[in-house]
């Protein structure tokens, strides 16, 4: 049953749909001024949004779903969803719930606020956490552990290393860059190894090229080609083991080729 199916006890015009318990109303028809009481069995609880009659023990509507009980913010006794006060204490529900919404609110928005600060100083820790490790690569005896924790940050290092390979003006560091580049695995840095492959120092070439044959960096093919008459022999080893690594056809020509032509040329 539903409150627009009552209607009027004087003139017998139909309730409005609007009409809530314990709440005066003037009917439109006749004038009389009415209450609706306990117009329910005591085992039953109306609905506040669509009127409907549901059992005393149900939590919510049969008919749209919407919360028939709500527990008093103050003493926690049980009240009908649509009722203005406390049964027990008297609060004005109304306003408890509005109050508690605003601070609900605000909760959230001072949580977010809070992890935004956090993963903010998190990351600036992070970028000079890296920003010590890059320079630790100035030093040879330091590359090991600095490259283990590089390697950490994966993905996250890889611009930074580009730029430490083609810029920083200590060669340490530069062929540090590329053994770092190689162990992360990201194809992001092929372009920067390749330009590396014409660096002054043997180290930084054997290194970028250790790094393009891990990464199978088929672009690379005949740049590492090149370094197959590179006047360091372990560079060119390591060209030939890369174009080996990288594989595929084009690989195997350039290696035939270049050898040819170093032998023979």
């Amino acid at each position: 049953m539903k409150v627009n199916e009552l209607k009027c006890p004087t003139c017998g015009a139909p309730a409005p749909d609007t009409l809530a318990p314990n709440q005066q109303y003037k009917c439109s028809a006749c004038g009389s001024i009415l209450v609706l009481t306990d117009l329910t069995p005591g085992d039953q609880i109306m609905c506040p949004q669509c009127k409907t009659l549901n059992s005393d023990d149900r939590r919510f509507c049969t008919q749209c779903g919407t919360t028939l009980k709500a527990y008093c913010p103050f003493c926690y006794v049980s009240n009908d969803a649509g009722n203005t006060h406390c049964r027990s204490c008297g609060a004005n529900l109304r306003n408890a719930r509005q109050r508690k919404k605003a601070w609900l609110a605000e909760e959230r928005q001072s949580h977010a606020e809070r992890v935004a600060a956090w993963k903010q100083a998190e990351a600036e820790s992070q970028k000079k956490r890296l920003e010590k490790l890059l320079d630790d690569l100035d030093e040879p005896e330091n590359h090991p552990m600095a490259l283990y924790c590089i390697n950490q940050f994966g993905s996250e290092a890889v611009e930074p290393l580009m730029n430490a390979l083609r810029t920083d003006s200590d060669p340490d560091a530069r062929f540090g860059a590329a053994h770092a580049l190689g162990s992360i695995g990201d194809l992001r840095a092929v372009p920067a190894l390749v330009d590396a492959l014409s660096d002054p120092e043997p180290a930084v070439r054997y290194w970028a090229v250790d790094a393009l044959g891990r990464l199978r960096a088929e672009a690379a093919v005949e740049a590492i080609g090149d370094l197959l008459r590179d006047q360091h022999k372990g560079v060119r080893e390591r060209a030939a083991e890369a174009l080996k690594q990288i594989g595929g056809p084009q690989a195997a020509q350039v290696l035939k080729d270049k050898r040819k032509r170093w032998l023979f040329g």
